[in-house]
């Protein structure tokens, strides 16, 4: 593809995206005023297949995390040894990618993924490092492989922007969860007194005390957003960033774009179907990553 028509995919993929923010902000409106109606008649508890769809959902945003530090890896190795910032680049890259793949281990060992499948799973630290090293960091070396040989500063800023759109996305929806402590319908399902259905703008207010006094999981009361959604909606950003890496796939941008998107309507009701969110949740947190995904594409022409 050469860059005319890179160009006017990317124009496109940022008005799609724009689109899709305004589909989501419809559908929250929705979800608000009808979560309570929505969730019990879609609710399947433990469902296997949906579960899995979850946790590849959540790896494969995770996987590209370890694919793209991998590669901006690469490109610091890359400078000449003269470079007066090479070992910074070196190892600020290192950390980052460290720090964050841990997390991203952890992420893939959850309750919502792994740990929902496996009881024996706890996401603790050893595990969390033995996913690190087994699922992640052969990731990374792919990636790495994959720009050993190519020295550029263009395809730098571009793995930087992926990686910054990625990690702005992230912090956007867990800030949201922060502040609007809601419980999943799954919660509300076992009848517990006390617990009841709540709009997300009225959070919980003594979630402390109902952890102690039923035994609950924290995470039961992240209900909103959805940081499963926000992540595998990313992959509309993420697939045809492929092309960064592996040049020739750039001719499938359009259809990289259309595999990610339908990755991320998988999860999306995948989350709804298992209780884990309302239709408002997923529609923010689908809204957060398309908003992401609008700027990204737009800031990609401005780097081009």
């Amino acid at each position: 593809m050469n860059d005319e028509k890179t160009q006017k995919f990317n124009k496109t993929a940022g008005i799609i995206c724009i689109v899709m923010a305004c589909i989501f902000a419809v559908s929250f409106i929705v979800g608000t005023f009808n979560d309570h109606k929505i969730a019990p008649r879609i609710f399947s508890d433990m469902n296997l297949g949906m579960l899995i769809v979850s946790t590849l959902g959540i790896y494969i945003f995770c996987a590209f995390y370890a694919f793209f530090f991998g590669a901006l890896f690469s490109q610091a190795v890359n400078l000449p040894k003269e470079h007066k910032r090479r070992t910074l680049y070196i190892v600020l890259i290192l950390v980052l990618g460290s720090i964050t793949l841990l997390i991203c281990g952890g992420s893939v060992l959850d309750i919502n993924n792994l740990g929902g499948i496996f009881p024996f799973i706890q996401r603790n630290v050893p595990q969390m490092i033995i996913m690190l090293i087994v699922g992640l960091l052969p990731v990374s070396y792919i990636g790495y492989r994959s720009c050993k040989n190519r020295t550029d500063a263009n395809l730098a800023k571009h793995l930087i922007l992926v990686l910054s759109a990625m990690t702005i996305s992230f912090f956007l929806y867990e800030l949201v969860k922060m502040g609007l402590p809601r419980p999943r319908y799954r919660l509300l399902a076992k009848g517990h007194e006390g617990i009841e259905f709540r709009r997300w703008y009225n959070p919980v207010k003594n979630k402390a005390e109902l952890i102690a006094k039923y035994g609950i999981n924290k995470d039961d009361f992240k209900s909103f957003p959805s940081g499963h959604t926000s992540n595998s909606i990313m992959n509309i950003t993420l697939f045809p960033a492929l092309g960064l890496v592996y040049p020739k796939l750039k001719e499938r941008a359009s259809l990289l774009f259309v595999m990610g998107l339908c990755v991320g309507i998988s999860v999306l009701i995948s989350r709804m179907v298992l209780g884990a969110h309302f239709l408002s949740d997923v529609s923010c947190g689908g809204f957060i990553a398309s908003v992401v995904s609008a700027v990204y594409y737009r800031l990609y022409k401005k780097i081009s």
